[in-house]
């Protein structure tokens, strides 16, 4: 196992030194759903800074089952103001790209897999990105398809190739978001990164409430109580060797950044250390309210008088208090995320989801992640 790590990564150093371009891309998702936060978690599209964020993913569209795009929530999308509000920053930045991503973890295999196998659905989803594009100014189409199988690998190229074959000459852009861990059976790696202008790794939830330790969100290298599979696997380094090694280009690649955590809780409050039995989930956010998430809004807010570490090995900061323990990225990680980024001549950083930065400035300034990125990019 290990043999084979260090002789993929004596070829990602090969790939790197080929591979030119900038880490000059922000891919801002943002969530929809924010709007119908409580209290100090609402958010607004137009809260973004267009002047950070490059690209604007907007999560999510749905699709019906004849592959035409479907607004899933469209008083909030229209009635609300959500598509006026992320058009309305080209005003500040005429250069922002935005993007309808479709697909999520909720909408699964089951809505996309039929479309990639149908020509006649392949081609309405093509239409209807079109009359959107047109309708609303949005410049692209992001796929975030959670997961394709093995049946699916080659539906899943030619879909992405008739998209890009239509989309090209007029300058819209296809990206998309794809499991950190290499799906071998069912990702054409060379294929996808031949296709698509972005792929955006979504280098987190390495470890959630279930495996029965305290582990971190999004680690950037492997530590040292890591198994073999970890070390190979689970880390942001690894899985950019890997895809790289598998034929991605790094130039197309965005590490993702995860602006929350996830938390634990402790079996013995004296034992919090990385790998720390667990019971269970800890506390969630009181406005994200998701099971064993908090985001970086809500730890900075709440968890100030927590005890933070900094793991030297994985780079990346971990809380802890009571029986209460939360592993996450802030401004040290994320810098070094960046530089990261810039190492290896990647396209840049993809960010799961705006909505959850510090954006009122409750711990610092407005946007504080945001910030950090601007400052080292």
């Amino acid at each position: 196992m290990f043999a084979k790590f260090w002789v993929n990564l004596a070829l990602f150093c090969l790939h790197v030194q080929h591979s030119h371009g900038a880490t000059d891309k922000v891919i801002c998702y943002v969530a929809s759903w924010a709007i119908y936060r409580p209290d100090k978690g609402e958010y607004h599209p137009k809260n973004i800074d267009p002047n950070i964020c490059t690209h604007i993913n907007y999560a999510f569209l749905g699709v019906y089952p004849n592959g035409t795009l479907q607004m899933i929530d469209e008083w909030g999308d229209i009635e609300k103001g959500n598509f006026a509000e992320v058009e309305a920053l080209k005003e500040i930045n005429p250069n922002l790209k935005t993007i309808i991503s479709i697909g999520g973890w909720n909408a699964g295999n089951a809505i996309l897999a039929p479309i990639a196998a149908s020509p006649e659905l392949r081609a309405n989803l093509i239409a209807s990105s079109f009359e959107y594009f047109e309708k609303y100014g949005f410049n692209g189409l992001d796929i975030d398809w959670e997961y394709p199988e093995a049946k699916d690998k080659e539906n899943f190229i030619t879909l992405l190739r008739e998209i890009k074959e239509a989309f090209q000459p007029k300058g819209h852009l296809l990206t998309i978001a794809v499991s950190a861990i290499p799906i071998d059976d069912a990702y054409d790696i060379p294929g996808m990164s031949e296709n698509v202008d972005v792929i955006n790794l979504m280098t987190y939830d390495f470890h959630i409430p279930g495996g029965g330790i305290a582990a971190e969100n999004s680690p950037l290298y492997w530590g040292g109580a890591d198994t073999p599979w970890q070390r190979e696997y689970e880390n942001v380094n690894s899985t950019v060797v890997n895809w790289v090694n598998a034929g991605a280009d790094p130039g197309k690649l965005t590490i993702g950044l995860a602006f929350y955590g996830h938390t634990f809780q402790l079996a013995d409050p004296a034992q919090h250390d990385l790998g720390a039995p667990v019971i269970d989930a800890g506390m969630s956010g009181p406005y994200t309210k998701g099971y064993g998430v908090m985001g970086f809004n809500e730890i900075c807010e709440f968890t100030g008088d927590w005890t933070r570490v900094f793991d030297d090995q994985q780079k990346v900061p971990y809380k802890y208090k009571d029986d209460q323990w939360i592993g996450y990225d802030d401004e040290e990680s994320v810098a070094l995320k960046v530089q990261f980024a810039k190492d290896h001549n990647m396209a840049g950083l993809m960010i799961w989801t705006v909505d959850m930065d510090d954006f009122l400035g409750l711990c610092g300034p407005k946007n504080g992640l945001l910030e950090v990125i601007k400052q080292n990019l």
